[in-house]
């Protein structure tokens, strides 16, 4: 493997080519050469490089654990009713029309929040499993809320139309909650070290919906350029799982046209050798 301080000497260099999320006051004044790695083996053995010491809320980096401690605890036919696993070339803030094609766009994650008394059950719940040190970020969570046309409350008024959620404010309360759990690099590893084995169910249809789905429109070349099940956030955040063989979480805040961090790409490919 690459020595990691080095990549991400050179991974600063890209974050110029990206831009920091408008729409969120407070992801728009984060410092956008902020960068940092987290690489986790199934020995929760760490490897760490950058400032690792950031924090940065999940945003959609924690749609994954949602599955799969939703499929843990109601099982795939609960879910099944209320979101489809389809690939899809929308993107990721889409409005759907009936029932959303997969748990990685935020219409499908939102639908699933309506299954979660509260966010704290599933932040516990990661905590616990992981070694993590998660936390809700109430100040971003007060900065999503304080966007007043924000596309989420569309989103749940049009799944609330549609019959898929019978109680939209609880769901999208719960889904804004649980996107600002709060952590380092290293969290992120270290919950992504849950992903690792494989051959464990549950894991596989995670693994397989984010290999489909996790980067959005663009997930079909991403899985063909890297081979990975992987997820992107607004945050800045990337999620990459090689299974039975390491997590590796990157944090870059600035982004491009997609919504992928785009030095964290960068350190992908490097830590990948693609």
């Amino acid at each position: 493997m690459p020595d990691l301080e080095e990549l991400i000497a050179t991974a600063r260099l890209e974050t110029n080519k990206g831009n920091l999320p408008s729409y969120i006051p407070l992801l728009a004044n984060v410092d956008p050469q902020a960068i940092a790695i987290a690489i986790s083996s199934p020995s929760h053995a760490m490897q760490i490089a950058g400032a690792h010491h950031l924090t940065f809320p999940l945003m959609s980096a924690v749609k994954p654990f949602l599955l799969l401690y939703l499929l843990e605890l109601l099982g795939s036919d609960r879910l099944l009713q209320l979101v489809d696993r389809q690939a899809s070339p929308l993107p990721f803030n889409t409005i759907p029309i009936g029932k959303p094609p997969n748990p990685m766009l935020n219409c499908g994650a939102i639908a699933l929040c309506s299954l979660l008394d509260r966010a704290q059950d599933l932040q516990a719940w990661l905590n616990q499993q992981s070694g993590a040190n998660l936390s809700i970020d109430q100040a971003m969570l007060d900065s999503v809320r304080s966007v007043s046309h924000r596309r989420n409350l569309e989103i749940t008024a049009q799944l609330h139309k549609s019959g898929i959620i019978d109680h939209p404010d609880h769901a999208l309360a719960v889904y804004e909650e649980i996107c600002c759990l709060r952590g380092d690099v290293k969290d992120l590893a270290k919950i992504g070290s849950l992903l690792i084995a494989s051959q464990v169910p549950n894991i596989a249809t995670v693994l397989e919906i984010m290999i489909d789905c996790g980067m959005y429109e663009t997930s079909a070349a991403f899985a063909q350029e890297m081979g990975l099940p992987a997820k992107s956030s607004i945050s800045g955040a990337i999620l990459a799982i090689a299974p039975q063989r390491m997590a590796i979480a990157c944090y870059s805040p600035a982004l491009d046209p997609v919504g992928h961090s785009v030095a964290g790409m960068y350190l992908l490919r490097q830590v990948l050798k693609v």
